[in-house]
């Protein structure tokens, strides 16, 4: 869950909105290659690599004291899509490696949906 200034898709600005993630599908796939010289008499990592696979879904509250209310949340879509469902393939390792599902999802909404500047 995180707070932050948003314009939701309609145009209103909120100045606190709550998030919170509904559901995220989060995969890293780790790949690494391992050469033994057999001259040196010592092996090398020569090359790792990840990739990710990411796929949620996200809610908000224009207030947290709308969700401790227990008020519905708002459910975020993509405006270009109107999709409910965020996903992405081709995420830096550098940001992602080592996240859980939910702050995968968190962090993909902030750096690429809601384009929060910290």
């Amino acid at each position: 869950m995180f707070t932050t200034a948003f314009t939701d898709p309609q145009g209103t600005a909120h100045e606190a909105a709550v998030f919170q993630v509904l559901r995220s599908e989060f995969s890293a796939n780790t790949s690494e290659t391992f050469t033994y010289s057999v001259d040196e008499g010592h092996g090398t990592i020569p090359a790792d690599s990840a990739n990710f696979s990411l796929n949620y879904r996200m809610a908000y509250w224009p207030t947290q004291e709308a969700k401790d209310s227990g008020s519905a949340p708002y459910i975020l879509i993509d405006p270009a899509t109107y999709s409910m469902d965020f996903a992405d393939y081709t995420l830096p390792v550098d940001v992602y490696k080592g996240l859980t599902a939910e702050q995968a999802a968190e962090e993909h909404c902030k750096r690429e949906v809601i384009k929060v500047v910290e």
